[in-house]
């Protein structure tokens, strides 16, 4: 139930009294009780970022949070209800799943905009930025005003702006020549049995695939073709709007400063004419993508960003349009081991409205050895779907973390090959790599063949089937499977196209 603006309005000056009054709290118990409250909402390693800036940028999570899958549910059994069909109902579901987010984050954050467009105007607040994919904001603000935010009962959280940076691990051998490979499937292509599939007629026509990355070389003689805003009547001035987006700084087209993007998004759906470099699961889906990475990493921010309009891709006067969604969308990143439910509602809101979250399970590092326990969030979230590598023998990985997670599940959920993965690599060139971020785009051109033979397929019934289908693996330290090395063991394209066509 709303509280009435009155009782808000006594609580938020009671707290503030107790934060900013000497002697305030020692005065009154039961302010010092709130006070301390407000205190436990703000990360201790936010205070320490006041110590050498005035200002520093920080989010803001809202306790209430929308309830997309409800959301969805509710949708689809009322659509189901008259006549429609099915692609229709799909486009309800994720227009009704983007409402309920716009919604809930408008009433929930409107006295909280309203106190910090009067802290702009003062010159104590700046770059405030609303976010409905997780209800929650993102401002450049002073401590007191931090202090001050955190008093505001709708609020659960306040975090620093933090930086995912990319494997370090995952080193790019860049070839030397350009010329095309022979027509013959790659080595790991046919180890997950997608060149099976293609035999039937299917390679992805009508499917989207979308990665959240360090962005993708549109011109690519594997990928130009493939992306979604290619025109071939105008072959070297694509159509960007709502297919790529860059959160890092705005440009325009497609572009890809660091490689692993690029080497993702082939492994997806790259292939070069006549047949030649056939590097990935699904060559004739079409690829969209954000641009989340940069040289050193990806603030938070960013990736809000980023899922945000993974959700409903924006035109260009900002507008969400969550009929050009893709189908699956590629993760390949990971943030930190153990509990952080930071992004968790988003992927709940992409799952809400039928788009795959392929997850990375994460690599080891010079500083964070792998074993139990060691799978890195988003992927150990129940709701993403988590990856890991294994070798051209399926042997597994090496620098593959593993499960199990946070919260005692089974992770990865499935094994794809993530050793010396030939791709696409800007320059126009090929580059092996390894890494889960090399096996998760295996899963994600899968998802894209599954929804090919059955495009109304769920979120829900495309994870059953991959884990149903995957050839179990074992060795000496998993020797039963399911799995926390492994998961359920190796994906197999062929098993999971046919079971989804049924």
């Amino acid at each position: 139930m709303k509280k009435k603006p009155i009782y808000r309005t006594f609580v938020y000056a009671a707290v503030i009294g107790a934060l900013l009054v000497p002697g305030a709290a020692q005065a009154n118990s039961g302010t010092a009780g709130k006070s301390a409250k407000v205190q436990a909402k703000i990360s201790s390693s936010l205070y320490k970022s006041f110590g050498k800036n005035e200002k520093v940028t920080f989010l803001i999570k809202m306790k209430d949070q929308a309830n997309a899958q409800q959301t969805a549910n509710v949708t689809e059994k009322n659509a189901k209800a008259s006549i429609m069909t099915k692609k229709r109902v799909k486009q309800l579901k994720r227009s009704a799943v983007l409402t309920s987010l716009k919604t809930k984050a408008e009433r929930t954050q409107k006295d909280l905009k309203t106190y910090l467009e009067k802290e702009e105007k003062k010159g104590t607040a700046k770059q405030v930025e609303s976010f409905y994919i997780v209800n929650g904001m993102a401002v450049t603000a002073t401590k007191e005003v931090m202090e001050k935010i955190a008093a505001f009962p709708e609020v659960e959280k306040v975090l620093p702006n933090q930086t995912i940076k990319l494997s370090e691990t995952e080193k790019a051998s860049i070839e030397t020549s350009k010329k095309a490979s022979a027509s013959e499937a790659a080595a790991n292509i046919r180890q997950v049995r997608a060149q099976d599939v293609w035999k039937k007629k299917y390679k992805g026509k009508g499917t989207v695939v979308a990665s959240i990355d360090t962005g993708v070389e549109w011109d690519h003689p594997a990928l130009k073709k493939k992306y979604r805003g290619y025109n071939p009547s105008k072959p070297n001035s694509p159509n960007n709007e709502y297919n790529w987006f860059d959160a890092t700084s705005n440009k325009k087209t497609p572009y890809d400063d660091l490689g692993h993007g690029t080497h993702v998004t082939g492994t997806m759906v790259g292939s070069e004419s006549g047949g030649k470099n056939q590097i990935g699961v699904a060559p004739t889906a079409k690829w969209i993508a954000v641009k989340a990475f940069g040289e050193d990493g990806g603030s938070e921010k960013d990736l809000l960003e980023a899922g945000e309009w993974i959700l409903a891709p924006k035109d260009a006067k900002g507008k969400p349009h969550p009929e050009k969604a893709p189908d699956v969308v590629n993760n390949s990143w990971a943030g930190e081991r153990g509990l952080n439910e930071w992004y968790r509602d988003m992927v709940k809101a992409w799952r809400a409205a039928d788009i795959f979250p392929a997850f990375a399970a994460g690599n080891v590092s010079e500083f964070e050895p792998g074993g139990p326990g060691s799978v890195e969030n988003p992927s150990n979230y129940p709701e993403s779907f988590a990856i890991g590598a294994v070798d051209s023998t399926n042997a597994l990985a090496d620098f593959s973390l593993q499960g199990p997670s946070p919260y005692d599940e089974i992770k990865p959920d499935i094994s794809a090959p993530g050793a010396s993965i030939r791709s696409a690599y800007p320059g126009h060139r090929y580059a092996a790599m390894d890494g889960t971020s090399m096996a998760t785009p295996h899963v994600s051109g899968i998802v894209a063949l599954m929804r090919e033979a059955n495009p109304n397929i769920t979120v829900d019934e495309i994870e059953r089937i991959l884990i149903k289908t995957a050839k179990p693996l074992t060795d000496k330290t998993f020797d039963s499977s399911p799995n926390n090395g492994y998961g359920y063991g190796l994906v197999d394209a062929l098993k999971a196209f046919n079971e989804a066509k049924k």
